[in-house]
């Protein structure tokens, strides 16, 4: 057992735990303080927006905590943080509305002003497919799964049946691909 507040800046993992399963709110305190900025950092890097990567932290150790009584010690805690991290990623990209933003180039003119948002929508996602459409069928359907549907690139690589790495290789050469048809299509005299 620990006996003084200073011990518990020491304790494993593990021993902390087990202090704050029996209520000892200095144990959470320290375990809490230990890992918070990993954590901070981790989900900021994913999401790149502060606030939201501090709803996110501050989500993953409420999960923690109603959850630390299902915590075997299979894993490591640090491992089993970074799971409720990423699952709470997971849902958050999920719940988060993802848009292809045209135009892909600076040098294109401005949208016409926008309609009722849902026609907005209906003529963004034309805009796109048309976009899309030229593409070869890999690079198509790597950007309508990552953009269109929303997947992260774990589950668009699952969907496509192939590995992460080459999922995100073709996201980039599809981005880079559209991009260029784009500055072409401005380049084209309107009609």
């Amino acid at each position: 057992m620990i006996e003084a507040v200073g011990g518990l800046q020491t304790a494993p993992d593990e021993a902390l735990i087990a202090r704050i399963r029996e209520g000892d709110e200095a144990a959470l305190s320290t375990l809490y303080r230990r890992h918070v900025d990993a954590i901070y950092r981790f989900v900021l890097a994913q999401v790149r927006d502060p606030q939201t990567a501090e709803d996110l932290t501050s989500d993953t150790f409420a999960r923690m905590l109603r959850g630390l009584d299902a915590f075997r010690g299979d894993a490591s805690f640090k491992n089993w943080l970074y799971q409720i991290a990423r699952n709470r990623l997971r849902n958050h990209r999920r719940s988060a509305p993802y848009r292809l933003n045209l135009p892909l180039s600076p040098n294109l003119p401005e949208p016409e002003p926008p309609e009722p948002p849902v026609d907005e929508d209906r003529r963004l996602r034309e805009r796109v497919l048309a976009l899309l459409k030229p593409l070869p069928p890999r690079y198509r359907q790597v950007l309508e799964l990552r953009f269109l549907a929303g997947l992260s690139v774990e589950e668009t690589a699952r969907r496509m049946g192939i590995t992460i790495a080459n999922a995100k290789v073709l996201q980039h050469r599809a981005l880079k691909k559209a991009s260029q048809a784009v500055q072409e299509q401005s380049l084209e005299p309107r009609r």
